[in-house]
């Protein structure tokens, strides 16, 4: 076995999550190199990208790290007919490391999961990301326990100003993507074909929409097994008929983050304080969303680049988180505000119950309804900056990257 004397990580593209997930690459590499191990940067998007990779991956003792993307790679050569194709890292029978942060079967992650190489370790911050890996691709057997991080190091104590002090009252800063063809769409073209589809379709939704410790995936799969009379299985590489099926099961996922976080906002646009709020809602949803079409106090601020969600969180008294359907992961959303001195206010499931205490740490909205914590905006302001201050502690010592780093080392060493 080679000694692991490099890291190399790539930069993922500056679109995703405000660009906090190159951020966390930075995060990364700092604590790698104060290990005694060097640490070198690879851009995904610059034109030397592949041959740098190529060179670093001829080096025994060193370990790639491709982050979310980029694992994919893939080697095509022509024949007689056709072309072959292969993952680049499993024609070289490279060990390479990965990171899970979203659901396999989401749009956005299902086609690079399938072509993802054999020898690639993922490391999984939350459980139910292995299963869903191996059930879009069985061929997959690397999978690696690691810990939730922020991908904002803690700003100087001058920049944390006490809430009182701050003139954004909350900054909503989820995600309110919608994909197409949407879940409406797709349910009426089911039933026009009379498919029990459909029917899983609304059962699915209804069942999971408030339940937040349930598995969308296990879900859609027994659901399916109920109305169908058979197990749900795809092929590898899947055909159109499975990708349909996975489509599905991503809609039903996106429709309840989307209809989850909306409710959110008209929750807080109801409330009958004069909160000043701005949110990353797009201009086009805003007018789908009677409570906040004209609602001047209701800012609607579209995408943010990394720099932007940082003054916004530093300017908000609270932060609002609405989960996305993960049983198990604390994503960046609510540690970032937590480190920037927010006081975050976020729907609950067991496993967030577990990680941060309600009333102490964090407020968990009471389903989607903000109605409960009103007096924590006006009258119990200065419980609202103890339970900021006791968060902002827990998301610097728990959350910050060296425990990120222990895992992905520990697994690169046993790997190579």
């Amino acid at each position: 076995m080679a000694e692991l004397q490099r890291i190399v990580s790539v930069l993922p593209e500056g679109e995703m999550n405000h660009n906090v997930l190159r951020n966390a690459i930075d995060l990364l590499a700092a604590e790698i190199e104060s290990r005694g191990i060097e640490h070198v940067t690879l851009d995904g998007d610059s034109d030397g990208f592949q041959r740098d990779l190529l060179r670093y991956a001829a080096e025994p003792g060193c370990g790639i790290y491709l982050g979310h993307r980029f694992y994919d790679l893939r080697l095509i050569h022509s024949k007689t007919e056709g072309f072959a194709r292969c993952n680049l890292f499993e024609a070289l029978d490279r060990p390479v490391f990965a990171v899970i942060q979203d659901h396999p079967f989401s749009v956005f992650s299902w086609s690079r999961i399938e072509q993802a190489s054999r020898a690639t370790h993922f490391l999984c911050p939350s459980p139910e990301f292995e299963e869903e890996a191996r059930f879009i691709n069985p061929a997959l057997g690397h999978f690696h326990k690691a810990a939730a991080m922020r991908t904002e190091a803690p700003p100087v104590n001058s920049r944390i100003k006490p809430l009182k002090q701050r003139p954004l009252d909350v900054f909503m800063s989820c995600s309110f993507y919608t994909v197409r063809p949407g879940l409406a769409e797709l349910r009426r073209r089911f039933s026009k074909y009379k498919s029990p589809m459909a029917k899983v379709i609304d059962e699915v939704y209804q069942t999971a929409l408030p339940d937040r410790d349930a598995s969308v995936m296990r879900l859609f799969l027994e659901v399916y097994r109920e109305h169908f009379g058979e197990t749900l299985s795809i092929s590898s590489p899947m055909q159109r008929a499975d990708t349909e099926k996975i489509e599905v099961l991503s809609c039903i996922d996106n429709r309840i983050r989307f209809d989850r976080r909306v409710k959110v906002l008209r929750s807080l646009a109801a409330l009958y304080l004069p909160l000043k709020v701005s949110g990353t809602l797009g201009p086009i949803d805003r007018e789908k969303i009677k409570e906040v079409q004209r609602n001047p106090r209701v800012e609607v601020i579209g995408r943010v680049d990394d720099a932007r969600a940082r003054e916004l969180f530093l300017s908000a008294k609270f932060a609002i988180n609405v989960m996305p359907t993960y049983l198990a992961f604390v994503t960046e959303r609510v540690v970032n505000a937590m480190v920037m001195g927010c006081c975050v206010i976020s729907d609950s499931n067991s496993h967030l119950a577990q990680t941060f205490e309600d009333g102490r740490e964090i407020l968990f909205l009471d389903d989607c309804s903000a109605e409960g914590l009103a007096d924590y905006f006006d009258a119990e302001s200065d419980k609202a900056q103890a339970i900021a201050e006791r968060g902002r502690a827990k998301a610097r010592e728990d959350f910050s990257a060296q425990h990120y780093a222990d895992d992905l080392i520990g697994a690169m060493r046993e790997a190579l």
